[in-house]
This record gives C-alpha cells, structure tokens and sequence, in this order.
C-alpha cells in the first residue's frame, strides 16, 4: 500500500506559492523610494498637468488656471523630466498627446477632483457637481454664477470637450451631471433634452458681399468653411453630413480644434464658421463677425443634461434638472437674441 499524502498537501496543489521575505522587502523598498518621490513633487506640477491634458495647448492650459505662457512651457519641461514622457507633441493639426499622455488624460482629471474635495474646507457642504460642455461655458458659467436658485448648495463646475469625454467624467463618479450634446449615451446613462437651437454661419464683418442675412445656395457653397475638429471627428457631425450632401467639398473644408481660434481665424479672413446659435452670440460681442443664415438644411443642435442612471434617487434629479436645465435655457437665449440683433451685411433684410 502506498503511502498518503495529507490532505492539502499535494504537489498540484493551485494555491499561490509562499511571498518570499526578499519580495517583500523589494516591495516595501520601492514604495517607499515612490513615496520620496512624491514628496518631492510641486502639487502646482499636477496643476499645470490637468490643464494641459484638457486643454492640449499650452497657451490655453496657460490661461485656464492663470499662468503666464513662458510659465506653462517651463512647467510641461519640468513634467517630461518627471514622467519620462514628452506628453504633448506636434502634428500637422497643431499639439496631441502622446500615447502616455492620453493614458493620463483619462486618469488625472478625476485623481485631481477628488483631491481637491479632500483639501475642500467646505466638503461637508451639500454640492451639485456639473461638467458643462466647453462651448457652452461662456455663456452658461456668468448665468450660473449670478444665480441664487441652487439655494444652499455648491455648484461645483467643470468641462469637457466632446460627449465621450463628459460621459467619462459621470462613470467615474467625477461629476454627477453633464451639460451638453449627447449622442450614443448607452444605457447606464440616463439623459433629458433641456433645449434645441439650429446653426447659424459667421463671416468678417464687411468682407463679404453674400447679398443680405440669407445667402444664395450657390455663394454659400462657394465660401471656405471651417470644420470643427476634436480628435479627429467633428464636433458638430450632423452639420458636418449636412455640408457633405450639400456638396461641399473635403478642400473647402478647414479644420480648426477649437472654436475661439477658429472665429479669430474668421474675423480676420474670408473664411466662414457655422456654429449653434447661442455659441455665434458669445462670439459676435467680442469680435467684428454678422451671422448668416446658412441656406442648407441643418438638423438642429441638442443640448442635453445627463445622469448616470444607477444609483441617483429621482425626486433629486428632477430637482436638479429643472433647476441646471431652467438656467441654461435662459442664458443660451441671451446670446441667441444677441445673433438675431446683429445686423446683416448690406444693412438691410
């Protein structure tokens, strides 16, 4: 008779092999060499780090927390010393990031929020958390502030510059809120129209001779557009469909990333910017621009307010909703009344 192993004790056994104290100790010795390196890090460092992996420009990144350029550049040198990494690069289409630095895009904006409600004083204050979609910020954010109607709670505002990118921020809990387009949401995401506003064409002002507020097919299919470009896709794709089956040609097309340079870009040249009516508002009270109605069919922009569904109690909700969506829809008039004053290009209808 052969002899018996104890139970347990067979050398097929799939249980995990014993930690050795060698591991452990290299273990202990690299956290503890990570956490001397931590502490030797400028929290201002992971400042200068968000804004530019939102902003992938170090002129905006500059102006988002209030630095100088030449203080920006000299902040992304110190952080590619510390990551290895170049973060940012450039391409034909201006600054991207590099493949480590879209990694930490995804990572560090909620790593930052919630370090900033750790260092909150006011924490323990009930707060509402929205992302607002970045177009849409210069004229909801002014509204929101003056506003007394979230009563004893904190707004707590963000942004984001695509839908995926808003969607993210509600999935990893950094918001509980999103303002803003919102295509393909999934069904984890629950979401309500607040508003809808069709697109209007901006020109220099007193570069065009278009014959009025409403061009002819013809002279507008005739103008060099810009396209607003983010990551490769455009930030409008319906008025993007509607320019391609109208006829508008890839060649009339000028990508542009982000819509402040673009209009700059338009003040200045004959090109053309189609943009929702609210965005075209904001835009023509700080530069020489008159709005066109653009003779093609365009489907109208959504605006939307979007929730994570699980999790989120309903009376709440509507609450927020109503209030965030009552808001929004009284700002974006504002601007979009601010379009329909401007006058047309030959000074008459």
């Amino acid at each position: 008779m052969t002899g018996l192993e104890p139970k347990g004790s067979s050398r097929n056994s799939a249980g995990p092999p014993p930690i050795s104290a060698a591991a452990l100790k290299t273990d202990h010795e690299t956290a503890a060499a990570l956490d001397r390196k931590l502490a030797g890090i400028d929290i201002n460092l992971l400042v200068s780090l968000e804004a530019l992996l939102i902003c992938r420009n170090v002129t905006h990144a500059a102006r988002r927390i209030g630095q100088t350029q030449p203080a920006m550049s000299r902040a992304l040198g110190r952080l590619r010393d510390l990551l290895g990494d170049d973060i940012l690069v450039r391409s034909s289409t201006g600054l991207r990031l590099t493949a480590r630095g879209e990694h930490l895009a995804q990572i560090v904006p909620p790593t930052m929020s919630n370090l900033r409600d750790l260092l909150s004083s006011r924490q323990s204050e009930p707060s509402i958390r929205l992302s607002i979609n970045a177009h849409l910020m210069p004229a909801l954010l002014p509204h929101f502030l003056r506003s007394s109607d979230h009563g004893n709670e904190v707004l707590r505002v963000s942004t984001h510059k695509s839908c995926e990118e808003g969607l993210n921020q509600l999935r990893t809990r950094t918001v509980q809120y999103m303002l803003g387009a919102a295509e393909n949401t999934g069904e984890d995401i629950d979401k309500e129209i607040v508003f809808r506003e069709d697109f209007v064409t901006l020109v220099a002002f007193e570069r065009h001779s278009l014959g009025g507020a409403r061009p002819t097919p013809e002279a507008f299919l005739d103008l060099t557009h810009v396209s607003l470009v983010e990551d490769g896709a455009p930030v409008f794709p319906q008025l993007a469909e509607a320019m391609t089956r109208s006829g508008i040609r890839s060649a009339q097309l000028f990508e542009v990333p982000d819509v402040t340079s673009a209009a700059l870009m338009v003040s200045e040249s004959k090109l053309a910017l189609t943009v929702p009516r609210s965005i075209a508002g904001w835009l023509t009270r700080t530069l020489p621009l008159s709005a066109l109605l653009p003779p093609i069919d365009i489907p109208s922009q959504e605006v939307c307010m979007c929730w994570l569904a699980q999790d989120q109690d309903d009376q709440d909700v509507r609450r927020v909703v109503d209030c965030i969506g009552s808001s929004a829809r009284e700002a974006c008039a504002l601007d979009q009344a601010q379009v329909r004053t401007v006058r047309s290009l030959s000074g008459r209808e």
